[in-house]
């Protein structure tokens, strides 16, 4: 059995990604959330909002999801990157804001 790594690609790039804003997060001690409590319900509803849309998106035909190009992991109607996707993307984009803002707020 050959593996084709270029399947791993976009997971890898993910990864990699969620490896870098964790990290960012710790060292410069950006606070996303107030509680526990509160980063449990958001990430809850960005991913159900985000599982919702390209559930339909896809059953709709807007996008497809080649299995050539993936891993081949399907969970409903989409790949198990597109659900790393929606996880990692918005945790991305609210940490460089909220460090931006602190940034910026600080002079």
């Amino acid at each position: 059995m050959v593996v084709n790594f270029s399947n791993f690609e976009y997971f890898i790039i993910l990864l990699l990604l969620l490896t870098t804003t964790v990290l960012l997060e710790k060292k410069y001690n950006v606070h996303l959330y107030k509680n526990r409590k509160e980063r449990i319900e958001l990430i809850v509803i960005f991913f159900l909002i985000g599982i919702v849309w390209d559930t339909f998106a896809i059953w709709r035909g807007h996008w497809i999801f080649p299995t050539e190009k993936n891993m081949g992991i399907i969970v409903g109607l989409m790949p198990l990157e597109e659900y790393m996707f929606i996880f990692t993307i918005p945790y991305t984009i609210l940490t460089i804001y909220k460090l931006i803002d602190s940034k910026f707020r600080k002079r």
